[in-house]
């Protein structure tokens, strides 16, 4: 079997681990490049018609999604980052305006992020060229046989690997703004 690595000849690997296939490293060089692609174009987008980094707009919809509120906790875990990572994160947009932190009643310990009126506001405005990004950069390129693969193929990854899907709230459509 022919491997794509230049770190090892064909068939041999390197300690335990076997090289990938050409196929195996096809994909998943088209991934990241597809990804890497998809969001530099996204964020350069929402930064120059919004002045806002993709990021935060992420904040802003998991908080919205989450119906306003999300334990600090929760927020890292949907944004896949540390918790002393989304604390630095929390604090810029506070100072922003657009989030607020709430000590949480029953449990002092506990801090709730809260999306603010300003927030909502962002998002709100955000949303509709974000999703016709989404849409022009993403979609239309796919055919509908082909983001059906997509979503089954990298829906199995993220079920496999729970902490990289992001649970849908009661009640709402799954696809995020």
């Amino acid at each position: 079997m022919r491997v794509a690595s230049p770190l090892a000849p064909a068939g041999r690997t390197i300690g335990a681990v076997e090289r990938l296939t050409d196929h195996e490293m096809r994909a998943w060089r088209a991934f990241l490049g597809a990804h890497a692609a998809v969001i530099s174009q996204l964020t350069t987008e929402m930064k120059d018609d919004h002045d806002l980094a993709l990021t935060w707009y992420d904040v802003l919809v998991q908080l919205q999604e989450a119906g306003g509120s999300l334990r600090m906790h929760q927020l890292a875990a949907r944004l896949m980052l540390s918790r002393s990572a989304t604390t630095r994160f929390v604090d810029r947009l506070q100072a922003a305006g657009l989030i607020h932190r709430e000590t949480c009643s029953s449990d002092r310990r506990g801090t709730f992020v809260v999306l603010t009126d300003l927030g909502f506001q962002r998002l709100r405005e955000a949303a509709p060229s974000h999703l016709d990004g989404v849409k022009r950069i993403f979609a239309a390129a796919l055919s509908k046989e082909e983001l059906e693969v997509i979503a089954d193929a990298l829906g199995k990854l993220a079920g496999e690997r729970g902490h990289l899907a992001r649970p849908a709230p009661a009640g709402t459509s799954s696809s995020p703004p």
